[in-house]
This record gives structure tokens, C-alpha cells and sequence, in this order.
């Protein structure tokens, strides 16, 4: 880059003083120079030179961060505490909020339960990822609104001391009690006699309800479909028998005044003890409404 001839016309004739220094070996070169610019650029660094390493300035924080870097470290340790001095936070038991809707759903299932019946219920887990705050006092349990009887019953469980919250746990209801149930096959409109009963064992919170527990309940009545041996009875499949039939001849009788006057017509529908029915009179032709008794009778004007 610069001749070696140029170097040594320039010195021609330059003498050095005593102590002082060759001025050509104690200046850097322009290639060392070009160098050190090269690297004191910062990221555009190569080590190409074995001789003169590439070096990086550290980078050094800023005043105003060596100032307030020792208050926010007291103040993180002030107010948080560290994380290996912080008290964990006390939770409510998930054991304690089933037994709560356990006791609950069974206090309201021996309400509705038979004499004898035998009760249990239990309530579904948690899901372990539930955390909630622990109550100040024991948290209380309520029906939630529309709630029906049934096998598979929800309990509301809720703290308002301290911690506000609430729960709704699923509780699942067994209730076993001895049963009608119907021992020999039946008919749509057959009647029902001793022989046709029998008791028998059954989870009655899985019925919906009807049931019925004395066989003098179901004896006198007729079936409104027909019903298979081992079946449980209930109210719905049941009616009064029907004392009148359509187009048979019945007793009319009007009374007025303390004077009952009888009369004979012919129904126009069928009908049992308690219900209303039309009656032509087969005398006059004309239709009356009366109520039937126990004996078959039609009580015009009631």
C-alpha cells in the first residue's frame, strides 16, 4: 500500500535524537489502523487479523438504570415477598363440599320416601382443578330453582362468609321401597283382583312417580293399557271402573224441593263414580247431564 521506497526517500537524511523512538517502528501501520476502525464498529466484526483480535465493547447499563435498579428490587421483595416466603392461600375441601349435597339430597329424599324404604345417595367428584377459597363458615346447601325428585338430583352449595361463592354439585339418589307390581298379565279395561298383586322391591327414585305401596289401592280398579307380569303399577295406568256404558239404560233422578222424581234413559258415553255424563230420556226424548254415584245412578241436575 505505501512502497517501501517512498518510506525510505522520506526519512532520507533524518537523524534520530538520542532517546527518542523510530517514529516508522512505534506508529501503527495504515493497514492496523484501517483495522481497529473496522472492529471498533461494533457487530461488523471479523477475526481475520491472528495477530489483533476482534473485541467488542460490554454494554453497560445507563445511568438512570444503576440508579433505580436497587429500589425496584426492594420494593418487588416489600410487596410480593419472594416466592419462598409467600403463605399459600387457604382452599376449601372437596370432600367436605360432597358430604354437604350428600346430606342434603338425602334429607329431602326422606320426605317423599315410603315407610321402610332404604336411602343412599352419593355425590359426583370434583374436578381436582377446582380452587376455591376457603369458607369462613360452613358453607350452606339449597334446592336449586325447578328442582325435581328424582334419581339424579343437583345441590347448590354456596359461602357467603369471607368468600363468595357457589357450587352445584350432581348427587345421585337411591331409594329402594316394596312396590305393587302386577303378578299375572292383564288387559287394556280388565279389572284388577288380589291375585293380579304382588310386592316387590324397586328403586323408586328412578320412577316418575305413582307408585303405589297397599294393594287395597290398586284392588276394584281397571287398566288403562295393557301391562306385562313384573311391572311396577302406578296411578297413571289405573282408573275407576265405569259404572255406565254408552247406550246403557240408567236411572235418572231429579230431585227439586225434597221431591225426587225418577226416570229412565239411555247414556251416551261411557263414565265412572264421580263423573258426568248425558243422558236421553227415553220417555220425553230430551238430554239431561247428571253425575254418577257409586251405584250407577245419574243425579240429573248436579
Amino acid at each position: 500500500m505505501f512502497p517501501s521506497r517512498t518510506l525510505a526517500t522520506a526519512d532520507r537524511g533524518y537523524r534520530r535524537r538520542p532517546g527518542e523512538l523510530d517514529r516508522r517502528r512505534s506508529s501503527p501501520s495504515p493497514s492496523i489502523l484501517a483495522w481497529l476502525l473496522l472492529c471498533s464498529q461494533g457487530p461488523r466484526c471479523y477475526r481475520r487479523d491472528p495477530v489483533i483480535p476482534c473485541h467488542r465493547p460490554a454494554r453497560v447499563p445507563s445511568p438512570s438504570v444503576r440508579r433505580t435498579g436497587p429500589l425496584w428490587l426492594a420494593l418487588g421483595l416489600l410487596l410480593g415477598g419472594g416466592p419462598a416466603t409467600a403463605a399459600p392461600a387457604a382452599l376449601t375441601d372437596h370432600q367436605q363440599l360432597r358430604d354437604l349435597a350428600t346430606a342434603h339430597a338425602l334429607e329431602q329424599a326422606e320426605r317423599s320416601a315410603p315407610d321402610g324404604a332404604r336411602l343412599r345417595a352419593e355425590a359426583a367428584r370434583l374436578d381436582p382443578r377446582l380452587r376455591l377459597p376457603a369458607c369462613a363458615m360452613t358453607p350452606e346447601t339449597f334446592d336449586p330453582p325447578g328442582r325435581r325428585g328424582g334419581a339424579n338430583v343437583s345441590v347448590g352449595v354456596r359461602c357467603q362468609s369471607g368468600a363468595e361463592w357457589t357450587l352445584y354439585i350432581p348427587v345421585r339418589v337411591e331409594m329402594r321401597a316394596e312396590v305393587l307390581v302386577l303378578g299375572n298379565a292383564a288387559g287394556r279395561g280388565e279389572t284388577l283382583r288380589a291375585e293380579h298383586l304382588r310386592l316387590e322391591e324397586h328403586d323408586v327414585a328412578q320412577l316418575n312417580g305413582g307408585w303405589m305401596t297397599s294393594p287395597e289401592d290398586a284392588v276394584g280398579m281397571t287398566l288403562r293399557r295393557p301391562l306385562r307380569p313384573g311391572q311396577v303399577i302406578t296411578r297413571e295406568a289405573l282408573e275407576a271402573p265405569r259404572l255406565v256404558r254408552r247406550g246403557q239404560r240408567v236411572a235418572v233422578i231429579a230431585g227439586m224441593g225434597g221431591i225426587a222424581v225418577r226416570s229412565e234413559g239411555e247414556a251416551l258415553a261411557d263414565a265412572a263414580a264421580g263423573e258426568r255424563v248425558r243422558v236421553r230420556n227415553l220417555r220425553s226424548r230430551q238430554i239431561v247431564e247428571g253425575l254418577v254415584d257409586d251405584r250407577g245412578q245419574v243425579l240429573a241436575g248436579r
